[in-house]
């Protein structure tokens, strides 16, 4: 009986990824799944005259969702902006991007970019994972959603929060932006 459960739940769980690059629909523009994430802020900027360029962490898994959205011109991630700084001379101006605060100057010195990060938040016993994307000029969130860590049940997952809150995303780009060709 023991084993059978642990082969059920091996199971289920296998049938669960967790960081796979995926593209998006073509027929929907969307990644898989209807499920959307929760919306905390939304505000409306002209996303069209600053997505040039978004910095966004060091892994294949958000590099290259980003990139399949199909929306930034350019994709970096804090290495690559730390070697952009280097070779424009900058490191007088910005001796560091790990922080707000760097980031910060990095805009200012280099050149206006979007800011797109993952955080938590925890509420009680209950913790939620964040995309958030940030003017590093303001230091002003323009767009954040969450998706609860469930641990238990659902599981943490692609389909139960990854995939959800990159689908938030796009809804955000498409809400802000008037050049997006990314399907309806």
């Amino acid at each position: 009986m023991y084993k059978s459960l642990l082969l059920v739940l091996f199971y289920f769980l296998a049938g669960c990824t967790t960081f796979k690059v995926v593209g998006v629909d073509p027929e929907t523009g969307y990644f898989p799944g209807e499920k959307r994430a929760t919306v905390t802020v939304s505000k409306a900027v002209d996303l069209d005259s600053v997505n040039d360029l978004v910095l966004v962490p060091t892994g294949d898994f958000t590099v290259n969702m980003v990139k399949n959205i199909g929306y930034f011109d350019e994709v970096i991630t804090f290495e690559e902006l730390e070697n952009i700084i280097i070779k424009n001379d900058l490191t007088d101006q910005v001796s560091s991007v790990k922080d707000r605060i760097g980031v910060n100057k990095a805009a200012k010195a280099y050149r206006k970019f979007l800011w797109l990060r993952w955080d938590t938040r925890q509420d009680g016993s209950k913790q939620y994972q964040q995309l958030i994307l940030t003017d590093p000029i303001t230091l002003e969130d323009l767009f954040v959603c969450e998706t609860f860590l469930d641990y238990v049940w659902a599981g943490v997952n692609d389909q139960a929060n990854w995939y959800p809150m990159m689908n938030s995303l796009v809804d955000y780009i498409k809400e802000n932006s008037e050049t997006y060709g990314g399907k309806s």
